[in-house]
């Protein structure tokens, strides 16, 4: 199949690969699926867009991009070889990779290897004005909005109301996804958000334009002890002014999403996938602003499973890992 018809034939790749396979393809060509995340996140355009770069660049080989649950669903389907690669966030894949936390029922996933960082994204505590919650104490009794269940996202989130001694008998969870959450905030039917965004979030900026956002800081102490805890999460500040009425600095923590594989994918052909993707980022830069903050000097950031032998092998040759 000639590259250039890869884009506009992407619906037809996809389905051809659910049928066949993760790793299937007609003739010598491999075809391989990328796992992502809901069409209405900006994983989703990324993985179309890796998957863009894999099929012009590396040599008979093609790729299209799925929506999916998220991270711990493609964690399964890396695991399980349903798919060929996915972005996970990097908890995720550690507790899947060492069968703890919502992975102690399941299987130790130690067949995850991972490929490289992508950009960075902050965790938002929020409110509006009128419920009057201001600290992570305030939540209790109250309606929080804290991800999809079961969702990277969630997972996250009892991590964090942990580190408070917070837990879901102390709060009433809603399990809504970030634009629900938004849309229950402005009528009421949530008293507070817990998500994981890029900044500036989008459903944030909307949000700001019909109601006075309360964040609700993490305390540097807090923000430092989580860190040493989960060490894949670094402290970071979103400066005021950053959304429409916010005064203050808002202190939280954020992560790098990461691109993993099956250990059992061939060493060059992920290299090939790594030498295409940061050869050619400027092509991911042109999708969406936060693609720009992806840097090869960053691509090491958050992993904290094995990384791909390959991808191993381009990081050292670049000089990012030693």
């Amino acid at each position: 199949m000639a590259k250039k018809l890869i884009t506009g034939l992407c619906a037809a790749v996809f389905v051809g690969a659910l049928l066949l396979g993760p790793g299937a393809g007609w003739g010598a060509e491999k075809r391989l699926v990328i796992a992502t995340a809901s069409t209405g996140g900006t994983w989703y355009p990324l993985g179309g867009g890796v998957a863009n770069i894999i099929s012009k660049y590396v040599a008979n080989t093609s790729a299209s991009a799925k929506p999916s649950g998220a991270s711990v669903e493609n964690i399964r389907n890396v695991g399980g070889g349903r798919v060929d690669l996915a972005i996970v966030m990097p908890d995720a894949a550690y507790f899947a990779f060492k069968g703890e936390a919502d992975f102690k029922a399941d299987k130790k996933y130690d067949n995850l290897r991972a490929l490289f960082a992508t950009y960075p994204i902050e965790a938002y505590f929020y409110t509006v004005e009128k419920t009057g919650i201001k600290t992570f104490s305030d939540l209790k009794g109250k309606k929080v909005a804290v991800g999809a269940a079961g969702s990277g996202t969630e997972v996250f989130n009892r991590m964090v109301l942990e580190m408070y001694g917070i837990n879901y008998d102390h709060i009433k969870p809603q399990f809504l996804s970030a634009p629900e959450a938004t849309e229950a905030l402005k009528d009421g039917t949530v008293d507070a958000a817990m998500y994981l965004l890029g900044t500036p979030a989008p459903t944030l900026m909307e949000l700001a334009t019909q109601r006075k956002i309360v964040f609700i800081s993490m305390e540097p102490e807090k923000a430092k002890a989580f860190c040493e805890k989960y060490p894949f999460y670094s402290q970071v500040t979103v400066k005021a002014g950053t959304y429409k009425d916010q005064t203050q600095d808002f202190n939280t923590v954020n992560y790098y999403g990461i691109f993993i594989c099956n250990k059992d994918m061939e060493e060059k052909l992920a290299y090939d996938i790594m030498k295409a993707v940061f050869e050619h980022k400027e092509e991911l830069d042109q999708i969406h602003v936060a693609f720009k903050d992806i840097k090869l000097e960053n691509a090491a950031k958050s992993i904290a499973i094995p990384l791909h032998p390959g991808a191993e092998k381009f990081l050292k040759e670049k000089g990012v890992i030693k």
